[in-house]
């Protein structure tokens, strides 16, 4: 009897991309710089060279015309033999070794979507909606029970109200969530 055999098949390969996958991707901060690099250039393709110097140059802190030929080669190095190969074999970018050009894929989306930068000084937007919900579900239950000042807004006002806070408050997550995707904060260069 002849069994067949599926081929060995990488995610990427198969359009999917593990959690684990992403979170491996993101792990690395030259990997995170090499994402946003594309990104802000809509994709790519970009020469290899300016990706480069971008990522040495976001590592060492210091503009491209400030960059030494060390910080270069550690950066051209690291990409060359780590990076790039493994983004490319997760299916996240494609590198066209002939034209030294470079280019985001659609899985690329994949990994962007876990992207969720929370600086110190803010909760996190799952907490916050989780927040905004708790307290109108208290005000609805006091509402209903006619609690003072509750019982003199009618109850189609009061659900506006709701309706309005969970309104402003997901603008304000689309306009933050924009301002944040992979890219967004290098502007035009």
């Amino acid at each position: 009897m002849r069994t067949f055999r599926r081929p060995n098949r990488s995610p990427a390969a198969e359009g999917t991309l593990p959690r684990e996958t992403v979170f491996e991707i993101l792990r690395n901060e030259r990997r995170r710089h090499v994402l946003r690099y594309l990104k802000a250039h809509d994709g790519g393709p970009v020469a290899f060279e300016d990706l480069v110097e971008y990522v040495a140059a976001s590592e060492n802190g210091v503009d491209v015309e400030e960059l030494t030929a060390t910080q270069r080669k550690r950066a051209y190095a690291g990409l060359t033999q780590t990076h790039l190969p493994m983004l490319e074999e997760r299916g996240v970018i494609h590198h066209d070794h002939e034209s030294r050009r470079i280019e985001l894929t659609a899985m690329a989306r994949r990994v962007e979507f876990y992207l969720e930068p929370v600086p110190e000084s803010r909760i996190p937007w799952s907490y916050y909606f989780l927040g905004l919900s708790l307290v109108c579900v208290a005000a609805l239950v006091m509402e209903a029970l006619a609690f003072p000042p509750f019982d003199s807004i009618p109850v189609a006002a009061f659900l506006g109200l709701v309706v309005l806070a969970f309104l402003i408050s997901s603008a304000v997550y689309v306009r933050e969530t924009n301002r944040n995707r992979l890219g967004a904060d290098l502007g035009e260069e």
